[in-house]
C-alpha cells in the first residue's frame, strides 16, 4: 500500500469538493456524533479527537428499516437500498473490526443479508489513527490497535504540518482522485518514523489507562467465564436497568427484531428494528397461563448472554471476539457498569 503526504489545505480541498448529502464526517456536537452535513473544520478535527459517541453501524444496518411490503391485492415487494455511493471519513480502527465481524454474520454464513451487503458494497471507508482516546477505550485489552491495519480503503494518521494517506484500494484511489495523487510526494522515512512514535504512544497509553483489569484477550484467548446460570452474575446484573442502551451503542450487536404493521386497509408492511437481549421480552414465544414465554426469564441470565456472547460464543461461531473495545458500552451504561470489571471479576 502506497503511503503519500498531504498538506493540511489539500486535506481541506478534498473534502470541499466532496458530496455534502453523501459524505459522513463525526462532527464537534457535545461530543463527537455523525452527522449527515458535511462540516470540513469538524471532519479535520475529528482527526484528533477521540472515537466519536456513536458507531457508524447504523449506515449499514439502520436502527429501523423497511423489509418490503405485501397486500392482498398483489405479491409481496422487497426493499432495494439506495444505489448510490457513501463516504465514511473518520472511521477508527475498533469500528473497522466491527463491520469485519459484521460480515462474519451477516454475509459469509449459511444466509445473506442483502440489504446490509448492498450498503456494504456501496461505501467508501477513509478511516484514521486514533490520537486521543476516552477513558473507557480498551481496544488493546482485547486484541486491537488504536490504528487502523486493514479493512479501510484509504487511513489518515494526522501530523502537526499535514497527514499521511496510507492508499489501499482501487475504490480509495477513486475517491481522492488520480489528479490529486499524482501531485502528492510519497511520504519520507521520518514522516514515517513520526507515524509509527504517535502510534507507539497511543498503545502505551491504552495499556497504562487499562493496566488495573489485567486482561490481555485475543480472539485465539478469550477469558473463561461461568455459565449464564451462575449466581456470581446476580452482581452486576443488580444494577441493570434493562434500557438496552449498551446493546444499542455496540457496534457489533446485530439482533432484530420484526413485525408487520398496515399502510392501509389492504396493503402492509414488514419492518426490522434492532432489538436488545438484555429486554425480557427477548425471545418471547406465544403460549398460554403456566408456559415459560422466554427462554431466559432472569435479567441475570440476559446479561450474562450478552457478555458470553462477545467473550465465548463468538470465538466460537466466528473465531473472533464479539467486543472491539470501543468501551461505547461502559459510557453508556445508566447502571455504572463496566464490561471491562465484568470480564475481570468472572474471569477470575
Amino acid at each position: 500500500m502506497a503511503t503519500y503526504y498531504m498538506a493540511l489545505a489539500e486535506l481541506r480541498g478534498l473534502l470541499d469538493e466532496q458530496d455534502a448529502s453523501s459524505t459522513f464526517a463525526p462532527t464537534l456536537t457535545g461530543a463527537l456524533a455523525w452527522m449527515d452535513a458535511l462540516d470540513v473544520d469538524s471532519a479535520v478535527r475529528s482527526l484528533t479527537e477521540p472515537r466519536a459517541s456513536q458507531s457508524p453501524k447504523g449506515f449499514f444496518m439502520p436502527a429501523a428499516e423497511s423489509l418490503g411490503r405485501y397486500g392482498l391485492q398483489g405479491g409481496a415487494v422487497a426493499t432495494e437500498t439506495a444505489t448510490r455511493t457513501l463516504v465514511l471519513f473518520g472511521v477508527r480502527a475498533c469500528e473497522l473490526r466491527a463491520v469485519r465481524y459484521l460480515d462474519h454474520v451477516l454475509l459469509e454464513g449459511e444466509f445473506t443479508d442483502s440489504l446490509y451487503q448492498q450498503r456494504r458494497n456501496s461505501t467508501v471507508i477513509v478511516s484514521c489513527d486514533c490520537l486521543a482516546c476516552t477513558e473507557s477505550c480498551f481496544c488493546t485489552m482485547v486484541g486491537g490497535l488504536p490504528y487502523p491495519t486493514e479493512g479501510f480503503d484509504v487511513n489518515i494518521t494526522a501530523l502537526d504540518d499535514g497527514c499521511l494517506v496510507e492508499v489501499a484500494t482501487d475504490r480509495g484511489r477513486e475517491w481522492l482522485g488520480p489528479e490529486r495523487l499524482g501531485r502528492l510526494a510519497e511520504a519520507s522515512a521520518e514522516q514515517l518514523a513520526r507515524r509509527d512514535r504517535l502510534r507507539q504512544e497511543m498503545v502505551r497509553r491504552l495499556e497504562e489507562q487499562n493496566a488495573a483489569f489485567g486482561l490481555k484477550l485475543s480472539d485465539q484467548q478469550p477469558p473463561k467465564l461461568p455459565n449464564d446460570a451462575d449466581g456470581s452474575w446476580g452482581k452486576f446484573s443488580a444494577d441493570c436497568v434493562e434500557c438496552g442502551a449498551c446493546t444499542n451503542i455496540c457496534p457489533t450487536c446485530h439482533c432484530f427484531y420484526l413485525y408487520d404493521q398496515a399502510l392501509g386497509p389492504e396493503e402492509f408492511e414488514r419492518v426490522r428494528t434492532w432489538d436488545s437481549c438484555l429486554f425480557s421480552t427477548y425471545h418471547r414465544m406465544a403460549g398460554g397461563p403456566g408456559m415459560k414465554l422466554t427462554p431466559r426469564p432472569r435479567l441475570s441470565s440476559r446479561l450474562a448472554n450478552r457478555v458470553l456472547h462477545k467473550f465465548d460464543y463468538s470465538p466460537q461461531q466466528y473465531g473472533m471476539l464479539g467486543c472491539v473495545g470501543c468501551g461505547r458500552c461502559v459510557e453508556a451504561c445508566i447502571g455504572a457498569i463496566d464490561i471491562r470489571q465484568v470480564v475481570k471479576e468472572l474471569s477470575e
